[in-house]
């Protein structure tokens, strides 16, 4: 069955950006080890939280490839298609739902601002996150997976 050119065409962005931004999650080392580590889960980038958040890069990158931008809410980033088929929207350590603020936090790469995390440093003190990278004109949006120390997110 042969696609439309406009649909061919959105099909080999989303393929482009998903090749392109979407990054393994790397190791990092912990910042200081918390008080019960057995009831925490090892940091590795095997890490099923990680392996979760990565799962979720694809449709937010597919969202920005037809729309040039992320989703504004959690509600839009919802539907976007193959969200649903990531899992549930939780860290399947702490089982809380990850937060989603499109505006971003900061990271210690000042290219990089973090826009999906976990609600609490259940990882040995650490935070797994979604880190974008805004592209440049005509280049896909990056996002990365990365380990962030609670020490990085403002007090509450």
């Amino acid at each position: 069955m042969m696609l439309s050119g406009m649909t061919r065409s959105l099909a080999i962005l989303a393929a482009a950006c998903l090749l392109a931004g979407c990054a393994a999650p790397k190791k990092s080392a912990s910042a200081s080890a918390p008080a019960s580590l057995s009831e925490q889960a090892e940091l590795s980038n095997t890490d099923p939280c990680a392996l979760r958040l990565h799962d979720f890069c694809g449709p937010l990158l597919l969202y920005f490839g037809a729309n040039h931008d992320i989703p504004p809410d959690t509600d839009a980033l919802m539907q976007i298609p193959g969200f649903a088929d990531a899992g549930p929207f939780e860290c399947p350590v702490s089982h809380k739902p990850y937060v989603y603020n499109p505006q971003g936090l900061p990271t210690s790469n000042p290219s990089l601002r973090m826009i999906l995390y976990d609600a609490e440093p259940s990882h040995r003190g650490m935070r797994w996150a979604v880190a974008i990278q805004a592209p440049r004109e005509g280049q896909p949006l990056v996002a990365k997976v990365i380990a962030v120390p609670e020490a990085q997110f403002p007090k509450r």
